[in-house]
């Protein structure tokens, strides 16, 4: 049994789909296959179906799965460990974001990271929130980065800034209705920045406290896509100020302050456990000093 094949069976569980798994593997989906064949006939036992168009694991796959998230991160630590002073020179640590924090916020994160750490090597993967923290708890990600608090008790939560939550609107929208507000934003088109995780129910919350019932005809989790939407004419949005900047500076978006400030708090999510690589603390020391990395910070506050 080896963990690479271990590593293709947790994949399998969670995209039901060999070619899928593969991608994430960075393999080709014949070998993925390969890969689980050998486990099965090692254990002589059946461990996936197929139902329909989707990969299933059977009642074994199901138990051996249980044991195999721990197999992987109690290897993946050991590796570390050994890669740490004393041991070889280079270090790992992989890190998960969404899309858009993937552009915005990670390639300046990962320059300082470089900078300090030339010797630090990463694996950056970008999918939606409910995705990331599952691959956290089973050990597939050292850290991600999303708004908090995401609420996973087998996670650290640790915020690095809070940001402000601003009405995005078409730049002619607000020329010619000067007084486009929350109040008459329920009559306009809405286009709602949905991430299951961490802005259901904070948008829920705003929309109480502002007693706004917003007419969503949108429902969106790319941020980028939003402000190109929002950027033609089809409808407004409320955004992470930051997000938001270059779009304002190029008159390509209006936007406009809420009456009371809404914040939300952006960091990192890693791991309860008694043992985290040195990468991961290089990483998370360097995500502190966000201040003399990241060109908007100017535009976000310290955590709330």
């Amino acid at each position: 049994m080896e963990i690479s094949q271990l590593r293709a069976l947790l994949f399998l569980k969670e995209s039901a789909s060999l070619t899928l798994a593969g991608k994430r593997l960075g393999q080709s989906t014949s070998a993925t296959f390969c890969q689980i064949r050998q486990l099965e006939q090692e254990i002589g036992k059946k461990l996936y179906q197929q139902i329909g168009r989707k990969m299933r694991l059977t009642d074994v796959g199901e138990i051996l799965i249980k044991n195999a998230s721990r197999i992987v991160e109690m290897h993946d630590a050991a590796v570390s460990s050994v890669k740490e002073p004393g041991g070889l020179t280079r270090r790992f640590v992989r890190i998960g974001c969404g899309p858009h924090s993937s552009v915005a916020i990670v390639p300046h994160l990962l320059r300082a990271l470089r900078a300090a750490h030339p010797n630090t090597d990463v694996r950056l993967i970008t999918s939606d929130d409910e995705v990331l923290l599952h691959d956290l708890r089973i050990g597939i990600l050292d850290v991600i980065l999303l708004s908090l608090p995401a609420g996973d008790a087998e996670s650290v939560e640790e915020p690095l800034w809070s940001y402000e939550s601003v009405l995005a609107m078409p730049p002619g929208l607000s020329r010619s209705k000067k007084n486009v507000s929350l109040k008459n934003a329920r009559t306009l088109p809405f286009i709602f920045y949905r991430r299951a995780t961490v802005t259901d129910l904070p948008f829920q919350q705003f929309c109480h406290d502002f007693n706004l019932k917003p007419n969503v005809v949108i429902e969106n989790n790319e941020l980028d896509s939003i402000k190109k939407l929002v950027q033609l004419g089809m409808g407004i949005s409320v955004l992470p100020e930051w997000s938001v900047v270059y779009e304002q500076r190029k008159r390509l978006l209006a936007v406009s302050r809420l009456k009371n400030r809404y914040l939300h708090n952006y960091g990192v999510a890693y791991r309860r456990s008694g043992y985290r690589p040195q990468a991961l603390d290089d990483l998370l020391t360097v995500c502190r000093k966000w201040r003399e990395w990241w060109p908007l910070a100017g535009y976000v506050h310290d955590p709330i």
